[in-house]
């Protein structure tokens, strides 16, 4: 695959903006969980603190991202999303309130989606372009979502390496895979420990920051060995953290001066990908 700027992969920064949603969800099934304080406490951090944070580190180094945020995030948390916009970065799918929910028929899952995508219109302008689900999708709504949906990639912790058309059941549909490199490349999955609700379930310790580091670091240097794309999903409630922020600053400096790597927006990694296709095809 030949990358824009002749660079060897394409890699997009995908943050996660969760917020307090996957706490209320955890905590909700607790008993007395809605009186807990932490655990919504380290959600709000994400985009009342962790997001302006990383922004600022994202403009130091000319970094364009994409943010996946649930729509509920997006209504409650109006300037933070006002301040991802005018930064020039990208906001794609990521459910409503986080919940696995999406309905248990084409319709409703139709619905749901058509709720968010509302959402997003109202608050940004325009419709989410990218999907990154939150919970399972029938094979005829993720058919429908790439084409007359309007949706035009997904990068779902699923997609492994795959790249180049998105297919559902081996069909091929009008959408781009971007992988979402979700393990390898989780912030949250890699670092973060909480006791009561417990994250991750089974209290892994917290990996020391250089070997995370080291693990961002072989993927990207994966994608270049291979001409590969993928995304990122780091979380603004973890990674804006002071020391993890410090890990994130490095890792952008990291991706601003290799010139093998060209860092972008999801929708334009998969924008860029479909022209290369279609002309391909053409050809």
């Amino acid at each position: 695959m030949i990358w824009p700027n002749n660079a060897r992969c394409a890699f997009n920064l995908g943050f996660d903006l969760d917020g307090e949603t996957i706490w209320r969800n955890k905590a909700r099934r607790l008993p007395g969980g809605d009186s807990f304080l932490k655990g919504p406490s380290i959600g709000a951090y994400g985009p009342k603190k962790g997001a302006l944070r990383i922004l600022e580190i994202l403009e130091e180094f000319g970094l364009k991202a994409t943010w996946f945020i649930p729509a509920q995030m997006i209504e409650e948390h109006r300037e933070t999303i006002e301040k991802i916009l005018d930064g020039g970065h990208e906001i794609a799918h990521h459910g409503y309130d986080h919940k696995g929910l999406y309905g248990d028929t084409l319709a409703e899952q139709q619905e749901y989606i058509g709720k968010c995508q509302d959402i997003f219109r109202k608050y940004t302008g325009k419709p989410a372009y990218g999907m990154r689900p939150t919970g399972a999708l029938l094979p005829e709504t993720e058919l429908w979502l790439y084409d007359q949906g309007g949706f035009r990639y997904s990068s779902a912790g699923t997609s492994g390496e795959g790249r180049g058309w998105y297919y559902v059941d081996e069909i091929r549909t009008k959408g781009i895979n971007v992988p979402c490199r979700d393990e390898q490349m989780d912030d949250y999955v890699q670092t973060v420990l909480n006791s009561y609700p417990a994250v991750l379930e089974g209290m892994p310790r917290i990996a020391p920051y250089d070997v995370v580091y080291g693990n961002w670091v072989r993927e990207v240097e994966g994608m270049i060995r291979y001409g590969n794309s993928g995304s990122s999903a780091f979380h603004p409630q973890i990674g804006g953290t002071p020391g993890r922020a410090v890990l994130l600053e490095k890792f952008c400096r990291y991706l601003a001066d290799n010139q093998e790597i060209w860092c972008a927006t999801c929708l334009e990694i998969a924008d860029y990908h479909r022209r290369m296709l279609e002309d391909e095809a053409h050809a």
